[in-house]
């Protein structure tokens, strides 16, 4: 250092507090814009999973109605129903007490309660009501249903938006319905009546938007070509405190989606009547048969800045859109503009000398660390960091038994850490199954870091396996799934549940000259068959494990994940080792869980192109049923089923040896051997992988 540095040291700091400030700037413009970027695709993906579900809902009553329609008994009955209408003096008494009308309805009766189906009536071309499941509506007439009619009789099926009760007239019994209508044709082809299903919205249409809500804000909704909103808003209350609604009234058809000119919330009062007030940036647009993203902000129909995408349907005739308040959204860039500030206000006023030391002073402490001994073990070398810890390679002081040892990051080592990392290392070694990984011992050390020593596995693990050779032969595939199936049923014997079963979880081990031999990983997010949740180790209601291997049940309701949770992601495991991908690939995680309630899974053997045994690809596909009352009740049961399989191939130790000589190869490794095997061993949190 010259003497002016050495007479001006305090410009030292200074030049490095405007360089990193001018490096933090434009580090913090360019995350913005990331941020913005990713902000804008997830609700665009929140909006078009939207979409196409209410799509494919509407494919589905549709399709109902179809059925019935074509049914040649409702043809039948409804063709006698229009002979006495045309006969009888009093067509609605004669209509009532007319034979087909009842048993219209017995053959009826049955699809209402099915497909949640609110009522139905069979219209003549000249809208008289024939036939319904309320008498009053018998003989009369709905301005909604006559509207439908010319559409009818040209032979399509019909799906309306909500109507309103006064819409609906006698279909109505008090609620907002949609109608779903069908032509009926007798046997030269001719239409001759209408079938008409009436659906409350708030029973599936309301559902299907209700699961797209996100965060504290985040909401999807629907509304109609005058701007009425249709389904069900998040802030009802809200609205209600506002004086939009009353407190007997829904949000349904009484809240117009328009801009107050201000937030209501905050005490903003607006003098323009409501049919002069804007149409939100959302609503307008939809309305005008656009669709797009609105990342910058706009007021919502409580004058809320929010940001949100939007399309309209003309096939359904509403609009949709996803929103969520603008400060939740961007909360996280908020914060780190705030902190950011803090920081480079602290820099200049010449802390970074104490942050530069800080730097040195923990990368000498972190070779310390690393050369310490940690209660009976010396540590030899790190192999592997992740957010929850890190892992070494140690051995023990006096027994010399390679071991690899866990710690706790020091960022996590307050009670909440402790408990979860003391949870895994109990239930983990309570297990005794040889293909389970073995926990040796646990503790602290004199400055308090929580530790736990396991068995030092060589090998791969099965993600690395699939993504290195790709799909295996059956015979290997049944020769691993039997081992790992008995681990996982000695825990679910003991009443316990793993939850997060993956590829990245199993691993292939070479032990004392054993080939193949598999071990179970990561009990970490275990809980107890008669446990809820703990609040304070896992948020409730959050989705736990891998969106890849999530069952259908779990992503209703991850409360609901049982032993037949585990028996699933075992098929899936099982799937993915046979065809050397997962079941259901998509770009976003909400696509991929998305695929696991409704996409039916494609066998293994059109995967491969080839033939599969024929009672192992039922038995997968029966683990991979939606029903969770359909698969095998537990690991245990499965694993009776494995091994009642017939294996199609031959894989014998000859070809593990030389499967795994090729690994090794490829590796830079010796060749097999237990000790001497150098293949990166897995002993990481699974949350801190990225799963295969």
């Amino acid at each position: 250092m010259g003497p002016f540095l050495r007479r001006n040291s305090w410009l030292l700091p200074l030049a490095f507090a405007l360089l990193f400030g001018a490096l933090g700037t434009l580090a913090y413009r360019q995350l913005a814009a990331s941020e913005t970027q990713q902000i804008a695709s997830r609700l665009e993906s929140v909006r078009d999973t939207s979409v196409a579900a209410l799509r494919m809902w509407a494919r589905e009553k549709r399709a109902q109605v179809e059925v019935y329609a074509s049914d040649p008994r409702v043809i039948e009955y409804t063709g006698e129903l229009l002979r006495v209408m045309r006969t009888a003096e009093d067509p609605a008494v004669a209509l009532s007490e007319a034979p087909a009308q009842q048993r219209l309805r017995q053959l009826l009766s049955p699809a209402l309660e099915k497909y949640r189906i609110r009522g139905f009536v069979a219209a003549s071309p000249s809208s008289l009501y024939l036939a319904s499941d309320r008498d009053v509506a018998i003989g009369s007439q709905s301005p909604a249903v006559g509207q439908l009619l010319p559409r009818l009789l040209a032979g399509e099926t019909v799906l309306t938006s909500p109507l309103s009760p006064d819409q609906l007239g006698p279909v109505s019994d008090g609620s907002s319905l949609m109608l779903v209508a069908a032509p009926l044709r007798d046997a030269d082809g001719q239409v001759v009546a209408a079938l008409v299903f009436s659906i409350l919205p708030a029973d599936d249409f309301g559902q299907l938007l209700t699961i797209a809500r996100s965060g504290d804000s985040g909401e999807t909704y629907c509304f109609d070509a005058e701007g009425r909103m249709l389904s069900p808003s998040r802030f009802e209350h809200q609205l209600r405190e506002l004086g939009l609604i009353s407190g007997g009234q829904s949000s349904e058809f009484n809240i117009q989606i328009r801009d107050p000119g201000g937030n209501l919330n905050q005490g903003f009062e607006t003098g323009l009547p409501l049919e002069a007030r804007p149409f939100t940036r959302a609503a307008a647009d939809a309305l005008a048969g656009g669709a797009g993203v609105d990342v910058d902000g706009y007021r919502d129909y409580r004058g809320v800045p929010v940001i949100g995408a939007w399309q309209w349907l003309p096939e359904l005739e509403i609009g949709i859109a996803s929103e969520i308040d603008r400060d939740e959204a961007y909360d996280p860039l908020y914060t780190l503009r705030a902190n950011f500030g803090v920081v480079l206000a602290l820099l200049v006023l010449a802390a970074l000398g104490m942050f530069l030391f800080s730097i040195v002073d923990l990368r000498l402490r972190r070779q310390i660390d690393e050369a310490r001994q940690l209660g009976r073990y010396r540590i030899e070398e790190v192999i592997g960091r992740g957010g929850m810890g890190t892992v070494y390679r140690a051995r023990h002081a006096l027994l010399r038994r390679e071991t690899a040892v866990k710690t706790l990051n020091p960022k996590h080592a307050g009670k909440e850490g402790i408990a979860r990392f003391e949870r895994e290392v109990q239930i983990t070694s309570a297990l005794r199954h040889p293909n389970t990984v073995e926990i040796y011992d646990y503790g602290y050390t004199p400055d308090g870091t929580f530790y736990y020593a396991m068995e030092y596995l060589h090998g791969i693990n099965l993600s690395d396996c699939i993504e290195g050779t790709g799909a295996q032969p059956e015979a290997r595939v049944l020769h691993i799934m039997r081992q790992a199936c008995g681990s996982i049923a000695e825990a679910h014997a003991a009443g316990l549940i793993h939850r997060d079963i993956k590829p990245a979880n199993i691993m292939l081990c070479q032990r004392g000259g054993v080939l193949d031999f598999v071990k179970v990983l990561d009990f970490g997010l275990v809980r107890h068959l008669e446990q809820s949740e703990d609040a304070a180790l896992t948020e409730i209601n959050s989705l736990t494990g891998t969106p890849l291997y999530t069952p259908p049940e779990v992503v209703r309701n991850p409360e609901c994940f049982d032993a037949r949770g585990d028996v699933y992601q075992l098929a899936l495991v099982t799937y993915c080792l046979l065809t050397g991908r997962p079941l259901f690939m998509a770009d976003t995680p909400m696509d991929v869980m998305f695929m696991h309630l409704n996409e039916a899974p494609v066998p293994p053997s059109v995967v491969l192109g080839h033939p599969v045994g024929d009672d192992l690809e039922q038995l997968i596909l029966r683990c991979l049923a939606k029903d969770p009352a359909d698969r095998p009740a537990d690991a245990g049961v499965l694993l009776e089923a494995f091994e009642g399989c017939r294996v199609v191939g031959h894989w014998g130790h000859d070809d593990a040896s030389s499967w795994w000589n090729a690994w090794n190869a490829v590796e830079h490794a010796p060749p097999s051997g237990d000790a001497s095997t150098t293949s990166q061993p897995t002993h990481l949190d699974p949350r801190e992988r990225t799963p295969c």
